[in-house]
């Protein structure tokens, strides 16, 4: 980035004119003042040595450019320029423009990345706006040759950054999305840019964006129904524009595009809380549900940041990337809790949060404070993340300021972690209502809802990221409440109704009576929705067929949120929860614990528990795992479980003595091939022997299946089917090796897309395999839990569909709106498609007809 220097005659002046510039670019710049000299009685003047050494302080390849006030500060200039080695020489120039205008308008320019001599025009040209308006006062023409500044030139078009070689292309966009452009559009918007070698700028208005920068895309503030144009120079341009306006259409992949935007009549604004004369407290509806118990008061505010100049940047900045890392890493756990508690889609949320800790936008201003300005990475770290925030608050649109509350979220966990503070905890002994200032959507995502009743908070929106979160937790919330909760004794009685956006902070008996009889038939209301979802899922029809509509667990939390959305059973456990977050592998005796209590819970229904699937990108330190090229294709799996026995077969015999009187299977990962498969069996059949042996109870006749997440598996499916008592496709895994793109790779995700009838066909064939041995097939990768998707599923012939829980009750929906002959029609037609485009077009036409 090219650097500034002012030279003043007053080190005062000097100061200001460096703050100014520094708040029209959020500090994103390298700034060095040389002002005034060293003389306590007249210091009014110009020093040479402090003009070196503040060029020397801000020097880089990119260049330096030099700002002067008066005469003699260009002779201190010129001096300092003969003290620079030659090689600096060429890379500093000095500038005629006007000290403070000059210096405001090349800050700008260089924030953005402008070469030296782009840079210095604009500071050239920073005058022209103020003598256009004033010159006809003075009698000038506007334009004329008296209102240019020495050394501009009138027909040179404005500087802007080099453009890689290639076509420049545009299209213009109608935003479809009901919220326009918020943080999940706007971060797959980004990963689609991000994909591409061009320059990608999108405009709203007058106001252009990055296209690779989330927080740009998400504070261009493109609301539904705005057209915004997207521009792209270089060689891929136009697959560029073609990816995005593909992504357009499918409303930048946004699935909760369903959310009711609140209108002003339904709910007071977060701005204007209420109080009425009975203590009554009127806030925002955030998610439905009354709740009465005793108060638990939470806080959780952004550290204490203390502003200090550092000696190394380097190291700073390394530690600061650490602490970015496990921000990263925290995400991904939350995000993996989330989508088990309340959906993929949902979880989506922290994706976006994620791409706030890749956005270059942000990390290169605080690299730039780091590295070049020496300051701590906290300081530097708080002010971009505050300085983000406000972007988003200033925005029109209500939906898209809520946003400041995830850009918070996020800098807060990274800011914790450079602090070394833990995060507050959330458990609380009792079930009870929580009072807080503010939760933010991670915040949110840790509730339990067995000893969170609700929660009321200050701050916040109806659509508002922990809203959202709520309302899948089924956890009643108000915000956007009063100032004063704090003052609300702890353990105290309150009753809250997130459907009307009402607390009563003291309720008296009879309001007590009152709000507990509107509970009941609530509770009742939900009871009765619930049920509907408890029958079984039926195809409609003469030919009609019952299909297992199960939940993904990954824990015996889960299960009671699976049943109340009327899973049919367990389709799949994941028991990687067990060995993660601990310094050595799961006793036998404790994972036998976690099995036998999911399989009490579960009853008599179906209980699939996959054995440990680690590799890729799950990583286990205590396991010995060593590092690979190839991750995706390494030891993972069942390979991994068969070259670590001391590891597969304490789990193996765990998982048959919790078979003892329930409906449990066992389910190998990564199979490949039929041999391989047969010697993961082999070693069952070893453990089944110690255990007969020692007189241990188990199911004798446990199902044994097999995961088809490769495409070898889909090829010798006919060999596996020979063996296995059923197979469940891991729709994840399989798109990403059919289509040899790894799913976590922006440049490449496009790609991994299950609707491509590549991954189509190698389902329908895995079930025909199934079909003609007379083995179950299902399903249990996010394809699963697509209600779009259900009838293609069922018509090639999937007897079971795993999901995440909140998807169920859509899912058996779907499965009740589709007869037989239908879904076969479906399942013929959408493998004869060539594009996941054309799949997704077919699939939306047959729901409109």
């Amino acid at each position: 980035m090219v650097g500034l220097v002012i030279v003043s005659h007053s080190a005062a002046l000097a100061q200001g004119v460096k703050e100014l510039a520094e708040q029209m670019t959020r500090g994103q710049g390298q700034i060095a003042v040389a002002g005034g000299i060293d003389d306590p009685e007249n210091p009014i003047g110009t020093d040479a040595f402090k003009v070196q050494a503040a060029i020397e302080s801000v020097f880089s390849e990119d260049g330096v450019l030099v700002l002067m006030d008066l005469g003699s500060a260009l002779l201190s200039a010129e001096m300092a320029l003969e003290f620079l080695e030659p090689a600096q020489q060429e890379k500093v120039k000095l500038c005629a423009a006007p000290i403070v205008e000059g210096a405001v308008a090349a800050a700008v320019q260089a924030s953005i990345g402008s070469t030296l001599e782009q840079v210095m025009h604009e500071a050239m040209g920073a005058l022209s706006a103020k003598m256009d308006q004033l010159s006809p006062a003075m009698g000038v023409p506007p334009g004329s040759d008296m209102t240019r500044l020495p050394g501009s030139n009138p027909d040179a078009d404005s500087p802007c950054p080099a453009e890689p070689p290639g076509d420049t292309v545009q299209i213009t966009i109608t935003i479809l999305n009901r919220m326009g452009l918020h943080a999940r559009p706007a971060a797959n918007f980004v990963k689609t840019a991000g994909r591409f070698q061009s320059n990608i700028t999108v405009a709203k208005g007058e106001k252009t964006a990055n296209a690779k920068s989330i927080n740009q895309v998400a504070t261009l503030g493109a609301g539904h129904n705005d057209s915004i144009v997207v521009k792209a120079t270089g060689p891929d341009a136009r697959a560029a524009l073609d990816a995005i306006q593909v992504l357009a259409e499918d409303k930048f992949g946004d699935k909760e595009d369903n959310i009711d935007i609140p209108q002003s009549s339904e709910a007071p604004p977060a701005s204007a809380p209420q109080k009425n004369a009975d203590g009554i407290l009127t806030g925002i509806p955030a998610s439905p549900g009354i709740a009465i118990g005793p108060v638990a008061h939470y806080t959780s505010r952004m550290p204490e940041v203390t502003a200090t100049l550092i000696e190394n940047g380097d190291v700073e900045w390394e530690k600061f990337q650490g602490s970015l890392d496990q921000a990263k890493q925290d995400l991904d756990l939350l995000k993996n809790q989330a989508a088990r508690q309340i959906g993929a889609d949902q979880a989506a949320i922290f994706d976006a949060q994620q791409m706030f800790l890749d956005d270059p936008a942000l990390l290169d201003g605080v690299k730039d404070q780091v590295i070049n300005r020496k300051i701590n990475a906290e300081s530097a770290w708080s002010n971009a993340i505050e300085a983000m925030a406000d972007e988003y608050r200033r925005l029109e649109d209500p939906y898209l300021r809520e946003r400041a509350a995830d850009v918070i979220d996020v800098g807060r966990r990274v800011l914790r972690h450079l602090l070394g503070e833990a995060l507050p905890g959330l458990d609380f002994l009792h079930p009870s209502i929580v009072f807080a200032f503010e939760l933010t959507p991670s915040d949110t995502a840790r509730l339990n809802p067995e000893k969170v009743l609700a929660f009321c908070t200050e701050q916040g929106g109806a659509t508002s990221h922990s809203a959202i979160v709520a309302k899948a937790l089924g956890i009643p919330a108000v915000v956007g409440l009063p100032q004063g909760l704090g003052d609300v004794p702890e353990g105290t009685v309150v009753a809250l109704d997130g459907t009307n956006g009402q607390v009563w902070p003291r309720p008296t008996q009879v309001q007590l009576t009152e709000l507990q009889s509107r509970r009941d038939r609530w509770i009742s209301r939900q009871n009765a929705l619930k049920a509907q979802a408890l029958q079984p899922a039926v195809t409609k029809g003469k030919d009609a067929k019952t299909i297992e509509v199960a939940a993904n667990i990954g824990g015996p939390f889960d299960t009671g949120v699976a049943l109340d959305y009327g899973a049919d059973g367990v389709g799949l456990f994941r028991t990687e929860f067990l060995f993660l977050g601990r310094s050595q592998a799961p006793t036998e005796e404790e994972q036998l614990a976690a099995y036998a209590e999911v399989a009490a819970a579960m009853g008599k229904q179906p209980l699939v528990i996959r054995t440990l699937d680690v590799g890729g990108d799950k990583f286990i330190p205590y396991l010995d795992m060593a590092p690979e090229e190839n991750p995706f294709l390494g030891l993972r799996g069942i390979r991994f479980c068969l070259e670590h026995p001391e590891v597969f077969k304490p789990q193996l015999r765990a998982i048959l003595k919790a078979s003892h009187g329930h409906n449990i299977k066992i389910m190998f990962p990564m199979i490949s091939s039929q041999p391989e498969f047969c010697k993961a069996k082999a070693v069952l059949n070893e453990v089944k022997q110690e255990l007969t042996d020692a007189e241990i109870p188990f199911d004798d006749t446990i199902e044994v299946g097999l995961m088809i997440e490769v495409p070898s598996a889909v090829a010798v499916a006919d060999q596996l089917a020979e063996e296995a008592d059923f197979f469940s496709i891991g729709s994840n895994d399989l798109t990403q090796y059919v289509m040899g793109a790894d799913r976590g790779n922006r440049k490449v995700s496009h790609l991994t897309n299950a609707l491509h009838p590549a991954v189509l066909r190698m389902v329908s064939q895995t079930a025909a395999a199934a079909r003609q041995a007379g083995i179950w097939v299902g399903m249990c990768g996010e394809l699963a839990g697509n209600p779009l998707v259900t009838p293609v599923l069922v018509g090639m012939g999937l007897d079971e569909l795993s999901m995440n829980a909140p998807a169920i009750p859509d899912v058996k929906k779907a499965v009740g709106n589709v007869s037989m002959s239908e879904a076969r029609e479906m399942a013929q037609a959408v493998i004869n498609l060539t594009s996941p485009q054309q799949v997704l077009d077919y699939l939306n036409s047959k729901y409109k007809n």
